[in-house]
């Protein structure tokens, strides 16, 4: 009997001086959900794209089916029956779900060449089959990128099924979805493993991880450093072994009385650009000493709520800060007014890569005293005003002349936070402040919005996690299809929050 569906043997993988991968074991059951935890840079992507046939590793060997494996390249891993679903989705939106389905092996009608033609029903006949083997319904007909993202999901699933894989890796494949999505992929997954499907579930949410993994790895300065079976262990066990040490303390959030209205939101919409969410008809005030959640599934206007809000796309409605009407300001206006913006992507927006910390941390102030006046600019009030921003919010670097793209995410996010928050403005705007961050920078992040709040500023914070809402929000707006479906408290039940995320037609 297989003893290893997939696994590794003494791995290494260096780029340069980096030690993605050191000496790493590895070894998946078959018919296994075998979850892999640890923070960002851990090594686990790395690894991944080992098993994969990405990467070769420069010592050690992969294992597939209790025999030494060298992959060329991922068609190999594939032929031996490994597929990856990852993060962000393969299929191509502007084809139908059934075309995603068989693009690059369709069925075919003839004897090939020039005379073959694509056997739909066939194709579709294929797609129904496999759907109902593992109990889900799919509308092949509808075009990819209008299906929901749980259905595409599944679509990307299905897919790797109809070619063969015998051993499926997930990629953080919750963290678009909504608790009842999460609910039916756990369900699917479930079915999968019963039919003899191994399962590697890459995940940061160990509350995840506890409830549906059989075993779990832990990961961590590319070692692998834990692996137990999870009835042998527990979740504060999983997350020490994550971070060496003691799980980091979760924010305290007392909540308190909220002040008057700071940002005032009345009969807000915009038209849809390209792959954008169209809003509609958006009213909500946010006050002073508060923190107010945006929850939603990914792609139901949340980003494009927030860009509006800070005058990155053109609105109808208005919006008042303190009482100024806002609207037809650009965002440099905006700013000046007191908003601080937090972008959801912080490499391509939130921050210069190629920049230094130093000139990150002050952007927008340099034309400012005691930076610069007019044209004149003084690096030495510069280097000033810098190293007190970095200090306030504990940023932890070499050199302030250092790029920032040297620091860890959590590093780098808290550079974007010393930035916006500098001068105190009445309102923060923040978009997924944690993505991306380990478990000590998630709570370092908490910490800042919650003495924010506490020092009497407003926040419209919009997350993908629902946990960090409610720890943190005083109380969470629900967007579903460019409106907001409704108004919750924060300790209101998950399944209700999650229920009305999934509302059809939200009115």
């Amino acid at each position: 009997m297989t003893a290893i569906a997939l696994g590794a043997s003494h791995v290494w993988k260096s780029y340069g001086r980096v030690q993605a991968n050191r000496d790493i074991t590895l070894a998946v059951a078959p018919a296994e959900i075998h979850a892999i935890v640890g923070e960002n840079g851990a090594g686990k992507s790395t690894l991944m794209r080992i098993l994969q046939g990405i990467e070769r590793p420069d010592r050690g060997h992969v294992i597939v089916n209790d025999q030494k494996t060298e992959f060329s390249g991922p068609a190999e891993a594939l032929a031996c029956g490994i597929g990856m679903v990852h993060q962000e989705f393969m299929l191509a939106p502007d084809l139908s779900l059934l075309e995603n389905l068989v693009l690059g092996d369709e069925p075919v009608r003839g004897r090939g060449g020039p005379l073959a033609r694509i056997d739909w029903a066939a194709a579709e006949a294929q797609g129904r089959e496999l759907a109902d083997r593992i109990g889900i319904e799919v509308d092949w007909h509808r075009r990819s990128g209008s299906a929901p993202v749980h259905i595409q999901q599944f679509v990307e699933i299905i897919r790797l099924l109809r070619r063969g894989t015998r051993i499926l890796i997930l990629d953080e494949p919750t963290a678009v979805l909504a608790p009842q999505q999460v609910n039916e992929l756990f369900d699917l997954l479930r079915r999968i493993r019963a039919d003899g499907t191994t399962i590697l579930f890459i995940s940061h949410k160990i509350r995840e991880v506890t409830a549906l993994a059989d075993r779990v790895t832990v990961i961590r300065q590319g070692a692998t450093v834990f692996s137990a079976a999870l009835t042998e262990t527990s979740a504060d066990e999983i997350a020490s072994h994550i971070v060496d040490g003691t799980p980091p303390p979760r924010a305290a959030s007392e909540r308190g009385a909220p002040g008057d209205g700071v940002l005032e939101v009345r009969g807000l919409s915009a038209l849809s650009v390209e792959k954008s969410r169209q809003l509609r008809d958006i009213s909500f005030t946010v006050r002073a000493g508060e923190i107010v959640g945006l929850a939603g599934v990914a792609g139901n206007g949340q980003v494009e709520l927030m860009e509006a809000l800070f005058g990155l796309i053109r609105s109808t409605g208005s919006v008042h800060l303190n009482g100024t009407d806002l609207s037809g300001l650009r965002p440099d206006r905006r700013r000046a007014a007191g908003i601080g913006f937090i972008s959801a992507d912080r490499g391509q927006e939130g921050l210069a890569l190629a920049a230094s910390i130093e000139d990150n941390v002050i952007a927008g102030s340099q034309r400012q005293p005691p930076i610069g006046k007019g044209w004149w600019l003084s690096r030495r009030a510069l280097r000033r005003v810098a190293l007190d921003r970095l200090g306030r919010l504990s940023v932890r670097y070499g050199a302030a002349r250092d790029k920032v793209s040297s620091l860890s995410g959590g590093n780098q996010q808290r550079v974007v936070f010393a930035r916006e928050t500098a001068g105190t403005p009445p309102l923060l705007l923040v978009s997924q402040p944690t993505r991306g961050v380990d478990l000590n920078g998630i709570a370092a992040i908490h910490a800042i919005l919650l003495d924010f709040r506490a020092r009497g500023g407003a926040v419209l914070l919009a997350s993908e996690e629902l946990d960090e809402l409610q720890i943190l929000s005083d109380r969470i707006l629900v967007m579903v299809d460019g409106r907001i479906a409704g108004e919750l408290a924060a300790d209101a039940d998950r399944g209700e929050i999650g229920r009305m995320m999934v509302m059809e037609g939200a009115a």
